[in-house]
């Protein structure tokens, strides 16, 4: 059995030319391609200027020689840097090559050079050009091992080393469209690529909240507000479209005792110089990333990605990190034992897989390479980010206001010429031309319809009179062609274009969803955000080849996975073969199971046993500061007003001295189910956040002894009888009053709010809570015959319980449940929620 890291990280062997071991090229990522170039040969000490490529898919590399009518390669060098813009141009600065005569930046030691020249690659000619480059005050002195970015029709370059191996504390821009260096900067530390990395951030990327409230007022950069694209060119999902895009400039020092510094560099208006701002004491996490040598960094997605050696006295590795950018929290990419043994030496990010691509020697060691300074290249090791919650955001393709008049159209019916049948025989007015250009299944099945309507009309044709076909006439003895009765003569079967309806076998709630987001080509109504809408979105993704909606279905459900919805989630994965996010929803439930193994643990341990002698109502050991008191174990058969009783009872019997406390519910272990032992926790957990003071718990305990009393005295022929179906089960906890639905509710009906079940997930009923959603295949009425009751969801009016699981994350857009009861005020209010089509 293969080991959940195991399928996270993969190991390959490279093919075809494969770069001998260098020391200090650059590794970029282009496409599908990697460009590997210069640096020096481990065999003999010499620098080369050879350019290697490699396709990302096949593992293939090859060695490039450019062509006769190529300008001449840069020179040989090491440890420059290599950027890439425009997604067709590869741009080379600096490092460190042979000396030349005359050369004021000679080392007569080794013969050496820094260097100062730009090289550009033209990738898609594959031709090296010199642009010129206008002499300035501004130029950066000759420089290696230093940081380089592109960002804005700019390239930043920010310190290095000169000749002398000093750091040069300046930062320089470079305007690519003019090539004209504009502006420098002092900066007041030492970054090098032997200990920082630097990294821009893609248009519409967050903000760290912590430093949102300083920028407010800063006009420094209010003139990217006039210069950001619209909306419908912002590649994610972020709202934050007005907000500018710094460069992250990250610095670890002192490996010994690990410094760590993060800087957010902001580029300004022309004519003023660049703001720096110090983030260093809002990073945050549970650990924090070790001292890391010759670090890469790369964003994406709300994560900046840092990778690099890691070197100490018990164990030497290749240590990648994530760093969350809105809230400046580090997480640990655990790899397993695959970066822990070999020698793994330079790693890349491969945006649109999700994965980084880290080179090395499987059987080398990585202390032997370091010291040498060495890159190795002959595997290749995938690592998925995505099973992390790593990833690239979903693409923004039409402005809010075009998603409006989508939504618009969807709800007039006037311009409506087809319908569609759900499973439900409930029929929904659609636009067919709207439909057909953006789902290509339906446009498949209106053309072969009208080509069977052509054949039809083809074969049933009359010869005309004036033909030459022979006649005869009718004798005697010719047969006579009696009428067919009806009953005998087949009906025509009727067709789409003749019926204008298409039957659907999908619940009313997930064909209307399906369309909102045929109509808006996104997700943004609140009848979208469910769990199980979401994963049955996802399955018709993968049924009808629908790449825009998978991808937005499979971010909707990264965001909503919690301990509730995971087994859905998983499932859901599994059946459209999601591997990566089938992964994390595995990694969420392990952890889950683990969480009930220790409960049961420390449920079973109990308190310490009472010495002889010791009275009984001695105060109870203090548990040690920082560890959660284990809840009570709630009993199937109690329900959580009884077990709630019996801890007040407990409370009063610890104050009476004479006489002995009332014995406590003895606590049921959960089921093997693995579901079932998800919902015994987070029923433990909820118990356990809601307790309440002793005399509070007195209050409730007499408050309820009343109501019993009152309830078993009380014979009033006014009062309505009891609804067997309405009425909560004893395991089932108290309902609370009827809400009503908020303003923008969709689909909205008179359903009472269960907290537990607002806990647990959203579910088409409440026996679905009980159970992770199963589905048998991916059929016309896979996993739909779980979705048959009435659809609702809460309005961000509505109240959500304030007591949470402590650990537990619940949905990031909860919804509220819904009952079989409440089918009959659905149908009476399907007249006013139709379509529902408001946004948020």
């Amino acid at each position: 059995m293969q080991s959940i890291s195991g399928i996270i990280t993969q190991v390959r062997s490279s093919k075809g030319e494969v770069p001998p071991p260098l020391v200090g090229p650059s590794i970029t990522v282009a496409g599908d391609q990697i460009f590997v170039f210069g640096g020096r040969l481990v065999s003999n000490r010499k620098m080369t200027n050879q350019l290697y490529v490699m396709d990302v898919h096949t593992q293939t590399w090859t060695r490039y020689i450019p062509s006769p009518d190529s300008d001449k390669p840069p020179s040989p060098r090491y440890f420059h840097s290599a950027n890439v813009y425009k997604k067709n141009a590869l741009i080379i600065f600096g490092g460190m090559g042979y000396a030349r005569p005359n050369d004021n930046n000679k080392d007569d030691a080794d013969g050496l050079s820094v260097l100062d020249d730009l090289v550009i690659l033209d990738l898609e000619t594959m031709t090296w050009r010199r642009p010129t480059i206008h002499p300035s005050l501004f130029a950066p002195r000759a420089r290696y091992a230093h940081l380089a970015e592109v960002t804005e029709d700019k390239l930043i370059v920010i310190g290095g080393q000169d000749g002398n191996n000093s750091y040069l504390q300046e930062l320089n821009i470079l305007d690519l469209k003019s090539c004209e260096w504009v502006q420098v900067k002092d900066i007041e530390k030492q970054v090098g690529g032997y200990r920082s990395i630097a990294v821009s951030t893609p248009p519409g990327t967050r903000l760290p909240s912590a430093i949102k409230d300083s920028l407010g007022d800063d006009p420094s950069w209010s003139h990217h507000d006039d210069k950001r694209p619209s909306s419908a060119t912002v590649p994610s999902q972020s709202s934050s479209h007005d907000e500018p895009n710094p460069i992250y400039l990250y610095t670890n020092y002192n490996f010994t005792n690990v410094s760590r510094e993060l800087q957010l560099v902001f580029l300004p208006a022309a004519g003023n110089n660049p703001t720096v701002e110090d983030c260093s004491q809002y990073m945050t996490g549970s650990s924090m990333p070790p001292g890391l040598r010759f670090p890469t960094g790369h964003t994406l997605g709300h994560h900046l990605i840092l990778a690099g050696t890691y070197l100490s006295q018990p164990s030497q590795s290749y240590s990648i990190w994530s760093l969350n950018l809105g809230t400046l929290t580090w997480g640990k990419i655990e790899t397993g034992t695959v970066l822990a043994s070999g020698s793994w030496n330079r790693g890349v990010l491969h945006e649109p897989t999700n994965r980084f691509l880290v080179f090395g020697n499987q059987q080398r060691s990585l202390l032997g390479d370091y010291n040498h300074r060495q890159t190795n290249f002959d595997h290749i090791a995938m690592v998925d980010l995505e099973a992390f919650g790593v990833y690239q955001l979903p693409r923004i393709t039409c402005s809010t206001l075009a998603q409006e008049m989508g939504l618009s159209l969807l709800n007039e019916p006037a311009v409506s010429d087809f319908y569609i049948i759900t499973r439900e025989n409930q029929s929904i007015p659609i636009n067919s031309a709207v439909v057909a250009q953006r789902w290509p299944f339906f446009a498949q099945l209106l053309a072969s319809d009208e080509d069977d309507e052509k054949k039809k009309k083809s074969d049933l044709t009359v010869l005309d009179p004036d033909s030459h076909s022979p006649t005869t006439s009718p004798t005697a003895a010719s047969p006579v062609d009696l009428p067919t009765s009806p009953q005998s003569a087949a009906a025509p079967e009727p067709t789409l274009l003749k019926s204008q309806t298409m039957l659907f076998p999908y619940p009313y709630p997930v064909v209307i969803a399906l369309l909102q987001f045929i109509y808006t080509d996104n997700l943004l109504t609140a009848q979208q955000y469910q769990p199980h809408i979401l994963a049955q979105l996802l399955l018709l993704a993968d049924m009808y080849d629908l790449p825009r909606l998978q991808e937005l279905a499979r971010h909707a459900l990264h965001q909503m996975l919690n301990m509730s919805t995971a087994p859905l989630i998983f499932e859901t994965a599994a059946l459209s073969h999601q591997t990566s996010l089938q992964i994390r929803a595995l990694k969420m439930m392990i952890a889950a199971k683990k969480m009930i193994q220790q409960q049961q643990q420390m449920l079973q341990t109990g308190p310490p046993a009472a010495a002889p002698g010791q009275p009984i109502n001695s105060p109870p050991l203090q548990q040690p500061t920082g560890t959660a008191t284990p809840p009570d174990a709630l009993s199937p058969t109690i329900s959580p007003s009884q077990s709630t009783l019996d801890t007040s009872q407990k409370a009063i019997a610890s104050r009476r001295p004479h006489q002995p406390p009332l014995p406590s519910v003895t606590p049921t272990p959960p089921s093997s189910n693995l579901s079932s032992q998800f919902l015994h926790l987070q029923r433990q957990l909820s118990l356990a956040s809601t307790q309440l003071s002793p005399s509070q718990q007195i209050q409730m305990q007499h408050q309820q002894q009343n109501q019993q009393h009152q309830r078993q005295n009380s014979v009033s022929a006014s009062s309505p009888p009891f609804s067997a179906k309405r009425t909560p089960s004893s395991a089932s906890p108290p309902q609370p009053a009827v809400t009503s639905p908020g303003r923008y509710d969709r689909y909205a009906a008179s359903n009472a709010q269960d907290p537990y079940n607002a806990l647990v997930g959203t579910r088409s009923s409440t026996a679905m809570s009980t159970q992770p959603a199963s589905f048998g295949a991916l059929s016309s009425t896979a996993a739909s015959s779980r979705l048959h009751g009435s659809v609702s969801y809460m309005s961000k009016s509505s109240s959500m319980p304030t007591h949470e699981a402590p650990g537990i994350s619940p949905p990031s857009t909860p919804r509220q449940p819904t009952f079989d009861a409440d089918t009959i005020q659905r149908k009476k209010e399907k007249k006013k929620t139709f379509f529902g089509g408001k946004l948020f």
